[in-house]
């Protein structure tokens, strides 16, 4: 399953606020922002069936192929937070969980 346009959106918007980045700027291609790899991460964990590749083209990542491995070199930043993920993934999978415990 790819997550809706909604969910990318939150995830980017969730993934700039720790680190006062522009969501526009990420949907951009601007070269530089954390929130980028926070957001990648988020919905690699969240949707784990979801191509790669696509989900680098929602994120503008300059070459969509390396966008995981992007990601791997961010998780060495003293910056990274393993727990803003978390966050990110529990907000942008909640709706799917919710429907399914009614």
């Amino acid at each position: 399953m790819f997550p809706t346009a909604d969910q990318i959106a939150l995830a980017i918007v969730m993934a700039c606020r720790p680190h006062r980045e522009d969501p526009f700027a990420v949907c951009a291609g601007e070269l530089g922002m954390r929130a980028r790899h926070l957001a990648m991460e988020a919905l690699m964990i969240g949707f784990p069936d979801a191509r790669r590749v696509g989900l680098g083209k929602c994120l503008a990542y300059g070459t969509p192929r390396s966008a995981q491995g992007q990601v791997i070199g961010a998780k060495k930043g003293k910056w990274w937070s393993d727990d803003h993920v978390d966050e990110i993934v529990g907000a942008i999978v909640a709706e799917q969980y919710g429907e399914q415990a009614q």
